[in-house]
């Protein structure tokens, strides 16, 4: 079986914003679920404030179409918990006027530790230089049941090395799709190469930002990928495709938003290695992002969904 099951879902962040004024708004007034108490939605998966963001978490799918209907169930259900007259936005980071960030909760940063696959060390808690600063992430969650030829994601060493290949293709082509300013600062902070927690399931993979979530495109984009870094750790080719991109080049590409030379490491490692789907939404995600056409509300139909 060229492509047996596993299981994705994410945990994505956004910051809430006042639609007439564009003022960001603190989420923790207003969203009553919390990291040891979320809250959970109609339509399955849950909501809770972190910090001052708006966080989301799917239930686990199984097929790409699950999976962009899964972050859209939940995406519904999370925008009729918003006070009138508010909106969710997918931006990697921002800053807040101190009068959002007065509560106690505003202050508080990260939860448990997660750790850098390359080095196989703890990261270091984030802090920030500047006191109004916050960003966004959007982890991945893959899973296996154990009981097929992706059960290697059970496998602490097989672990790190899935990590590894999702950095070679999700963080080399996030770093061509995610190139703006906010997301090269939340990498200063969150999101560097190689991070990830491990789980009893399989992975998260904490390096991405709320980018993917902008539309159905992205998703199933990162779905396809995900598809294509476990086809590769299954075949044992992992060795020879981090050799070829270089693992001190891959890292610096991501930590520092090198997007050019992100894009070679596409043409010349990756356009001949991934699948024609993931190249198909690739390119379809680049056509949207580099015509100014992608539209958080308009691409899953937020706006229908308000109270």
């Amino acid at each position: 079986m060229k492509n047996p099951k596993f299981t994705i879902g994410c945990d994505p962040e956004f910051f809430m914003r006042e639609r007439a004024t564009g003022k960001l708004i603190s989420a923790i007034p207003f969203i009553k679920g919390t990291k040891h108490n979320p809250e959970l939605l109609a339509q399955g998966g849950n909501i809770q404030r972190d910090n001052v963001a708006v966080e989301i978490a799917t239930d686990p799918a199984n097929t790409a179409d699950q999976f962009v209907n899964n972050i859209n169930c939940t995406l519904t259900e999370a925008v009729k918990k918003l006070p009138s007259g508010h909106e969710m936005i997918a931006i990697p980071s921002a800053t807040f006027d101190k009068d959002q960030l007065e509560h106690p909760d505003a202050c508080m940063f990260g939860c448990e530790p997660d750790y850098n696959a390359w080095s196989m060390c703890e990261n270091d808690k984030p802090h920030a230089v500047d006191p109004t600063f916050r960003s966004c992430g959007a982890h991945i969650h893959v899973g296996t049941n154990g009981k097929d030829s992706n059960a290697f994601l059970l496998d602490f060493d097989r672990k790190m090395e899935f990590v590894k290949v999702m950095d070679c293709i999700h963080g080399v082509i996030s770093t061509i799709l995610d190139s703006s300013k906010e997301a090269i600062d939340r990498r200063q902070l969150y999101g560097k190469a190689g991070a990830h927690r491990s789980k009893d399931y399989g992975v998260e993979y904490r390096v991405l930002s709320n980018y993917w979530l902008q539309s159905p495109i992205t998703v199933m984009m990162m779905y396809h990928l995900t598809q294509d870094a476990l086809l590769i750790c299954r075949e044992r080719t992992a060795k020879d495709l981090i050799m070829a991109m270089g693992e001190n080049e891959v890292q610096t590409v991501i930590n520092k938003g090198q997007s050019e030379a992100a894009f070679k490491m596409l043409e010349i490692n990756l356009l001949p290695t991934l699948s024609q789907d993931s190249i198909h939404y690739f390119n379809e995600a680049l056509a949207k992002i580099k015509n100014d056409d992608m539209n958080f509300d308009m691409e899953w139909n937020l706006k229908m969904c308000e109270h």
